[in-house]
């Protein structure tokens, strides 16, 4: 009864008053700016990032920095300007990473993994974006079936663009270990990978009967 009351009572004051409340140290005056403009950022989120799990995902990290921020916001905009710019930093921020993985895909899984090659996304026909958006699905989903230690290596490398020295201080382990790691990360996923990027139909995995069967 008593949160009921709480909200019942902020209810009815306006974001500069909410957010001087929530400045002054009682959390939940936050609460109704998230309920106010919750479904707002999630719609902009998702024009942009076109993934439900996704945009719910950054929708929550929005309100998270808001919250983090709100200290050092001095009411020169509007509320919603700001939240708004925030949201759009990290849809930004999120589709960066996924393109930084589809780059990966074709250049990881085509040439050796201590070259580098630039592939431009840029002037992509539209069923090239698509196919693209595609394999940046299936990496994703075939990183996460990789080995705890792999994997942890491989974010690392492609999600924050560690050097191999840099990953190695971080894990606390030596360069060679890491890039062993990363090694049997690719052949894992270069495995996984075959038939989409060949163009061949995945391999159907052979059933075999027991004699107690």
């Amino acid at each position: 009864m008593k949160n009921t009351f709480v909200y019942t009572e902020l209810s009815h004051l306006n974001d500069a008053e909410l957010i001087t409340r929530t400045q002054n140290g009682d959390p939940e005056a936050f609460n109704p700016l998230v309920r106010k403009y919750q479904q707002r950022i999630y719609n902009l989120i998702y024009r942009r990032v076109r993934n439900h799990e996704a945009a719910e995902d950054i929708c929550q990290e929005v309100f998270l920095k808001a919250w983090q921020a709100l200290p050092d916001f001095k009411g020169k905009s509007v509320f919603y300007s700001w939240l708004h710019q925030i949201a759009i930093n990290c849809s930004i921020d999120f589709i960066r990473k996924q393109k930084r993985e589809i780059v990966f895909a074709y250049e990881e899984f085509t040439v050796n993994p201590d070259d580098t090659i630039q592939m431009p996304l840029t002037h992509a026909s539209p069923p090239e974006i698509l196919e693209k958006e595609e394999l940046g699905h299936i990496i994703r989903k075939a990183v996460v079936q990789l080995p705890a230690g792999q994997q942890r290596v491989f974010n690392l490398r492609y999600r924050e663009e560690l050097s191999m020295r840099e990953i190695a201080v971080h894990l606390n382990k030596s360069e060679g270990t890491i890039k062993s790691h990363l090694y049997h990360a690719h052949q894992k996923l270069r495995e996984t990978l075959r038939p989409y990027l060949q163009n061949e139909p995945p391999a159907k995995k052979k059933t075999t009967l027991s004699n107690s069967d």
